[in-house]
């Protein structure tokens, strides 16, 4: 048996990830034919069958699954040592990788980060949009300002505020109803949280409150439910520290249960000692934690 290569395992990893050349290659950022040539390649220098090519895609052997988790048990060493020498950094420069949601990259964050930056000029800041929660065990991020009822574990970070929500629809909207003010949810026709943000606030509420036979718009952006307000599509349920600042919408009157939800600007440990990430933390907290006092 040959020495292995850790770039070799990367590959292997990816495409049992992905369960295909071509998942693996989007992943990887490689083309579909350099995955294929160093899994054969592997394959014939270690003597041994990782994948069964099959017509639904490549499926581990019992020699690769063993492979994969001696894999995985190297890559989350290598991630771990990672973020140790990150967090050792002690300079005000490099860059951070932030996750974070449209809605809040669009108003509370946003106008903060350009504050940020224009103080810190030496730290770049690379900003993954999404409403999926990235990583930072993996080091998809390095941080995330995020709502959830609870701080995820194991990562070290700041509650920053309330997180609360209202109904908003559109004058123009609301001239086509019986009633300007409608008494009942069920009135109204809803702009709703599409599939991927189902287990979210919203999405949660909105399953429990409004008929499904009411809902005439889903979507997979809280921001992009919000633009569909302002043209009068519907109504829809925001948190306020968006819903406010939408030009041509207005919160209704009407009877719903109040519930909000946390605020959370959070890192792995590992990275919290580093001179960008805990300055940048304190920095966008501190912020964060007087703009929600205001919402």
């Amino acid at each position: 048996m040959h020495r292995l290569d850790w770039s070799d395992l990367q590959y292997i990893l990816a495409v049992a990830n992905n369960g295909s050349l071509a998942g693996a290659a989007r992943a990887l950022g490689v083309n579909h034919s350099t995955v294929q040539r160093r899994i054969t390649s592997f394959e014939s220098l270690q003597q041994v069958t990782v994948f069964d090519r099959r017509p639904d895609g490549y499926k581990l052997t019992v020699e690769g699954q063993q492979l994969l988790e001696a894999a995985q048990a190297v890559e989350q060493a290598v991630w771990g040592l990672e973020r140790k020498i990150s967090g050792k950094d002690l300079k005000l420069a490099g860059s951070i990788r932030l996750t974070t949601t449209d809605t809040l990259l669009h108003t509370l964050v946003g106008r903060n980060l350009a504050l940020f930056q224009s103080k810190y000029p030496d730290i770049i800041m690379d900003v993954s949009v999404t409403n999926s929660i990235l990583s930072l065990t993996r080091r998809d991020a390095d941080v995330a300002i995020r709502p959830a009822q609870s701080k995820p574990e194991p990562l070290v970070g700041d509650r920053v505020g309330r997180i609360r929500f209202a109904i908003y629809a559109a004058p123009a909207y609301l001239d086509t109803l019986a009633s300007p003010q409608p008494a009942s949810l069920q009135e109204l026709d809803w702009l709703a949280p599409g599939d991927t943000l189902a287990n979210t606030t919203p999405g949660q509420w909105l399953r429990r409150a409004v008929p499904k036979a009411r809902i005439v718009m889903t979507a997979d952006s809280l921001l992009a439910l919000g633009h569909a307000a302002q043209r009068g599509v519907g109504a829809v349920m925001l948190p306020t520290y968006l819903g406010d600042e939408l030009d041509g919408i207005e919160r209704l009157d009407v009877a719903y249960e109040r519930f909000t939800n946390n605020l959370w600007v959070v890192t792995h440990a590992d990275l919290a000692n580093a001179a960008r990430i805990h300055t940048f933390m304190a920095f966008m907290s501190n912020a964060l934690k007087r703009e929600l006092q205001l919402k």
